[in-house]
This record gives structure tokens, sequence and C-alpha cells, in this order.
């Protein structure tokens, strides 16, 4: 009896151990499938960095013609204030840029989230989650970074995190943009 008793668990228990291994194996071919059918595009999604990355070294360098030249001419523009969700286009994101430039000397930008320990990535682009929008696409670039600069009038140091989302048309320029920073970060601090 004890030995009956021992072989239907062996079995039972080798049963178990097959199901779990072909459910496994299931998991792992449907990820491949997945992965396989939606490859990243990394291509595009370093172009579009690179593009950020010169736009933003313009910037610094207050080189207007340049910025103006990655810039799509039907941009959509969102500000960091809260305006009830108005957008603006190309005239007024270069007018904004070009007053930035007038009021603040030594503009630079550093990329990355700043976490306890170091400084992550500054771009993220596609998605895992959540399942149901999940995308390996670069549809919508994810900027991350830290402003400084000296305002002109006052010649005191400010800076600010920054966030922004960027997407690109069909030639590469930026053709959507929306800004979230705290505005009042520019405002130089009294002593």
């Amino acid at each position: 009896m004890k030995t009956n008793f021992m072989s239907i668990f062996l079995l039972a228990f080798l049963v178990l151990l097959s199901c779990k291994e072909a459910t496994t194996s299931e998991s792992e071919t449907e990820t491949t499938e997945t992965e396989t059918t939606a490859a990243p595009d990394y291509a595009s999604f370093d172009t579009q960095v690179n593009t950020i990355r010169a736009l933003f070294k313009a910037h610094e360098d207050e080189d207007m013609d340049a910025i103006a030249g990655m810039i799509s001419d039907s941009l959509v523009w969102s500000p960091p204030v809260f305006n009830d969700y108005e957008f603006y286009g190309k005239a007024e994101f270069l007018a904004t840029l070009k007053d930035y430039q007038d009021n603040y000397e030594n503009i630079k930008y550093t990329e990355g989230v700043v976490t306890k320990d170091s400084v992550v990535g500054g771009y993220f682009s596609g998605s895992v989650f959540p399942e149901a929008t999940a995308s390996s696409v670069p549809d919508v670039l994810r900027i991350y970074g830290t402003w400084t600069g000296t305002h002109t009038a006052s010649q005191k140091n400010v800076g600010m995190k920054f966030y922004s989302l960027a997407t690109f048309d069909e030639e590469g320029k930026i053709d959507s943009y929306s800004s979230y920073f705290d505005t009042a970060s520019l405002i130089p601090k009294e002593e």
C-alpha cells in the first residue's frame, strides 16, 4: 500500500512538473514571437535623441537659425504654464526661446534624471506598460534633464528640473512639443 501511494505521488509530481515546463515553453515562444514581430526601432529613436540634443546645444549657443531649422513650420507647442490647453506655433516657440536667451546667460542643459545614487537616462520612448497601449515605436520622445543659467539683470544663478515630450514629422523635424517645468524656478531668489 505504501509503495502504491508513493508511486501515485511520484506520478502526480511528474505530471505537474511536465505541465509547468510546457507552460513555460509556450510563454517563452509567445514572448519571442511578439518581440520578433515588433522589434524596437532604435535607429529612429537615436535620430530623435540627436535632434533634441542638437536643439538644446543650439539654444545654449543662442543659434536661432539652427533652432528654426529643426522645427517644423506646422509645430504645435504646449508651453509649461497652464493656459487652458491653448496651443501655439513655431513663431511663439522661437520667440519664447529668444526671450530666454535675452534674459539669461550661460544657459546649459544637463540630460538625465538625478536619483539618489546617480544620473540615469534622459531620453525614453515606447513602453511595455500598460499592456493595452504598449509600443516598440518611438512615436513620442520623453525628455528629462536640468536647465541652469544666470539671470542677466540680477547675475544670480537659476536652475530647474525639466521634462518635455516631442514628436517628429517625416523629415525628422520636431512637429509637436510640450514642456513641463516650474517657471517660478527661473525667478532669481533674493538672498
